[in-house]
């Protein structure tokens, strides 16, 4: 059976503040031709498109930051590619004002709905398939990331975490990544920090726009800030392996395959993802 490629079926724009930056932004995601794959372009600069692949990523430092050659780049990218990759949209330009993808809630959840809002049109042009065809290993301080090939379709993502705080420690999540699985289970999940840190990364310049509306804040004494408390008992490792499935996305292809993520980070997927492209 041949999967077809799919674009939306209109344009959508969401407006948000960037988690780092605090700078407001309006996201457009609009429709593309078949084999067009995933643009980012910033329209508040020249030259401004970002074609998504391994090697237009930079920065990694609590988040996904891509660029081009001129200079251009787009923070906090992982969630919504995400949700495009989850629900197998293939083609779009992402267009944004501004340079940061805006946080929103600090899930995947409103690019979920907004995706929802503008409809999936099937295209004519097979979907491409990225095949793991060999085992891959990638390790980087503490972090083991495995692909591994599997002789079942699709992409499936096993995560391992441990954080030193009792409502967290070792948590442990696997699933095949598909579009009933990511909507209930893994796009409403936060992304998260420990209290102890936010001075340390504010006087970094990050988390600029930051809050509890969109992040989960764990303290000291092994509670939650946030009033609302978590959405999940392992709220964490399920945001973890949205912030994977968002950085693999960047091979611009639906993957086929197994990936272990022992303590998976943007940086270390990265590297995880070239090694991929290069020997599959």
């Amino acid at each position: 059976m041949i999967d077809f490629q799919q674009t939306l079926g209109k344009a959508i724009s969401v407006t948000g503040v960037g988690l780092h930056s605090g700078q407001e932004a309006t996201v457009t995601l609009r429709p593309a031709e078949d084999n067009a794959g995933v643009t980012v372009r910033r329209t508040d600069v020249a030259a401004g498109d970002i074609h998504l692949n391994p090697t237009v990523v930079g920065d990694t430092t609590l988040c996904t930051t891509i660029g081009n050659a001129a200079g251009v780049q787009v923070k906090t990218v992982e969630h919504l590619l995400s949700s495009l990759y989850a629900l197998n949209v293939d083609n779009v330009v992402i267009e944004i004002d501004g340079p940061e993808i805006p946080i929103l809630d600090g899930s995947a959840s409103p690019w979920v709905a907004a995706i929802d809002e503008a409809g999936r049109v099937a295209q004519a042009a097979p979907a491409p398939i990225l095949t793991i065809t060999k085992p891959i290993t990638h390790m980087q301080e503490g972090r083991l990331l495995e692909a591994l090939p599997d002789p079942r379709p699709g992409l499936r993502i096993a995560v391992t975490v441990d954080f030193p705080h009792p409502v967290i420690g070792r948590q442990e999540l696997a699933i095949k990544v598909d579009e009933e699985t990511f909507r209930k289970e893994i796009a409403p999940a936060r992304t998260f920090c420990l209290e102890r840190d936010v001075q340390a990364m504010q006087a970094a310049g990050l988390i600029q726009g930051g809050s509890l509306d969109c992040a989960v804040v764990f303290a000291e004494n092994g509670t939650v800030v946030n009033p609302s408390g978590l959405r999940f008992k392992d709220e964490p490792i399920r945001h973890k392996m949205l912030d994977a499935i968002g950085d693999f996305a960047l091979a611009n292809k639906r993957i086929s395959g197994k990936l272990n993520l022992t303590m998976p980070g943007h940086g270390a997927n990265n590297e995880l993802l070239r090694k991929i492209v290069a020997l599959c």
